[in-house]
This record gives structure tokens, C-alpha cells and sequence, in this order.
């Protein structure tokens, strides 16, 4: 009776923060700037998920969610099945891209500071691997991205902010160093530009010629003037962890959680969402944080058709809450 006495007071702050937790979601779902928003893929979806990173699409509506800390990748062939474990073996990876020109799959396995190919989500053996492209050491690689017109592969290395790509492993491999200036962990291709996704400045940088290398860099309102791996807009500014395009807006997630906030507010402009980068530079985003759990940290973002998803996680108590989100505009009917 004395030890439940004396965990009362923790009992009752969990189960206010849980309170807190479920009220905003619902909460959320009421305030839908233009968006309808859903858990696609649940917390409790028969595979607990521990850090989702990112959702990938593969042929045929095949749907792949990377497991950072489940070590793993997921599967399935459409939203009706139930997810499989791809026997592939993986430390820390953070996503996954396919690339129909070579039927290939390619993950950052980003603890074991490589990229991998393989052929099939159901078997283990690897087509190629690597630890060094175009000369340079893989040190934690991150996000990877596929251009499906050209067939090339990006990937990029978040300390140095070198950006690789490549064909295939050891084929037509090149790099160059962006100027992300700190911590960038994503890479974007959108309507046929490349752009690094610099986290610890909030910037965005639009590389605009590879072959001589040219940039064109937006940096995000930043009235605290602060870096970080991740914080809070108040403590940090933004800490990107990517940006997409979606049906007229730029979308951007940000690395804001309790413990890094230090006593700040963790979820204020973690999900915005602007129009062109003059609004990106300005501060005049809409913040959509409302749309998300409160506490819940977003991260990367993904264009399938008409939806957009976003991989959301507990950075504090991982696989609590963690889950793949949904975004559609509703249909207008004449």
C-alpha cells in the first residue's frame, strides 16, 4: 500500500498526460485547414511500430514502413493486408526507396553506415551493398530518394552534408557537399529538382545544377537564431526533418520534443505548411500542429497519388503512440 501511495502522484501525471494526449488528436480531427486527416496505419496495427520513419510505395500499391527501432522494414501489398517483416537484416534504418528502372529496393542502414540493394522484401539476400560512394564514407546515411524518370538514386550523409548519387551501387556514382550548414536528415525530388533538407538551420537548399555545382538556398524565419539537432520554435527555430510538396503547399515537419524543448513549447509549428519560399523566409506559414497528437514528433513525408503521409513518434517513450497519419483535401462536388 505504501509503494502504490507513493506512485500515485506519478499515476495521476500519466494519466493527465495520456488525458492531454487523446484530447488534442480529437480535437485536431475538428480543425482540418482544408485537410481530413487519419491514423493509416495505427499504433495497434498487429505489428507494433517503434519509431516509424517513413512509408514508402512500391509496385503495385505495395506499401513498406521503415522501423527504426524495430531494426526492420514492414510490408504489405495493399492497405487491405496485414503487414509482413522482411527478413532483411538492418540496424537503425531510417527509409526506403524502390526504383523501377532496376526492380531494386535501397535503404539507408544507417547504424551499420551503408546502403543496401535488394530485390525482394520477403528474402533476405542482398544484391549490393556499400560503405563508401564516390570515394566518400557513408557516416550515418539518411534519407533516400529515387528520380523514377531517370533512374537516378540520392542519398545523403546529415554531419558532412555531402549528397551522393548514383545509378545503382557502384554505378555512375558521384557526390557533392551542399551547403545545409549543420544537421540535414532529408532529401526531396519534386517535379524534377533535388532539394537537401537542412535540419539544424531550417533551410532548404534547391540544387539547381549537379554537374557544376549551383545552389539556391531559402532559409526559414528564425527569431531565435539557435541550432540544434532538435528543440523547440521557440528554443530552435525550426529543425527540419523534411519537406514536401502536396496539392499547391510546401509541407515541413519539424524534430520538436519535450525534452529538448527544456520547459518550452514542444509542439508549436512542428507541421506547417506555406505556399512558395517567400512565405518559408518571412515566418508566414500555417502552423498545423493541431492536426497531430500532442507530443508527437513528425518526421518524414510522403506523396502517394492524392494523400499525403507523415511518420509520426514518441522521441520520449518510443512505440507509444507511434503511427503512420493520412492526409487528403475532401472531394468538392459541384
Amino acid at each position: 500500500m505504501k509503494i502504490l501511495h507513493a506512485l500515485l502522484p506519478m499515476l495521476t501525471v500519466a494519466m493527465a498526460t495520456f488525458a492531454i494526449f487523446v484530447g488534442d488528436w480529437a480535437r485536431a480531427e475538428r480543425k482540418d485547414f482544408g485537410l481530413n486527416v487519419c491514423e493509416y496505419v495505427p499504433a495497434k496495427s498487429g505489428q507494433a511500430l517503434k519509431t516509424p520513419t517513413h512509408i514508402a510505395f512500391g509496385p503495385g500499391g505495395q506499401e513498406i514502413i521503415t522501423d527504426l527501432k524495430n531494426n526492420r522494414l514492414l510490408y504489405r501489398s495493399g492497405p487491405k493486408e496485414a503487414f509482413k517483416v522482411s527478413p532483411v537484416q538492418l540496424k537503425g534504418p531510417h527509409s526506403v526507396a524502390y526504383n523501377p528502372a532496376d526492380k531494386l529496393y535501397y535503404v539507408n542502414d544507417t547504424e551499420n553506415h551503408r546502403v543496401i540493394a535488394f530485390a525482394d522484401l520477403a528474402n533476405a539476400e542482398l544484391v549490393a551493398e556499400t560503405n563508401v560512394i564516390a570515394g566518400v564514407k557513408l557516416q550515418r546515411p539518411h534519407d533516400i530518394v529515387v528520380d523514377a524518370q531517370t533512374g537516378w538514386v540520392y542519398a545523403i550523409n546529415p554531419n558532412s552534408g555531402h549528397v551522393f548519387r548514383f545509378k545503382g551501387i557502384g554505378k555512375e556514382e558521384s557526390a557533392i557537399e551542399v551547403p545545409v550548414e549543420g544537421y540535414a536528415r532529408a532529401l526531396s525530388h519534386i517535379n524534377g529538382q533535388l532539394y537537401a533538407i537542412g535540419s539544424a538551420r531550417g533551410r532548404i537548399v534547391e540544387i539547381v545544377d549537379w554537374d557544376a555545382p549551383t545552389f539556391k538556398i531559402h532559409d526559414s524565419y528564425d527569431p531565435a537564431r539557435l541550432q540544434g539537432p532538435a528543440g523547440s520554435w521557440t528554443k530552435t527555430g525550426l529543425v527540419l526533418n523534411d519537406a514536401e510538396f502536396f496539392k499547391g503547399f510546401w509541407y515541413a515537419s519539424s524534430y520538436f520534443t519535450q525534452s529538448y524543448a527544456k520547459g518550452t513549447d514542444y509542439d508549436e509549428h512542428k507541421f506547417i505548411r506555406f505556399k512558395n519560399f517567400e512565405e518559408f523566409s518571412a515566418g508566414k506559414w500555417m502552423d498545423l500542429s493541431n492536426l497531430l497528437p500532442s507530443g508527437m514528433t513528425p518526421y518524414y513525408l510522403t506523396v502517394n497519388g492524392n494523400d499525403l503521409f507523415l511518420a509520426i513518434f514518441n522521441h520520449e517513450v518510443p512505440a507509444r503512440g507511434d503511427s503512420i497519419l493520412k492526409f487528403t483535401t475532401p472531394v468538392v462536388t459541384p
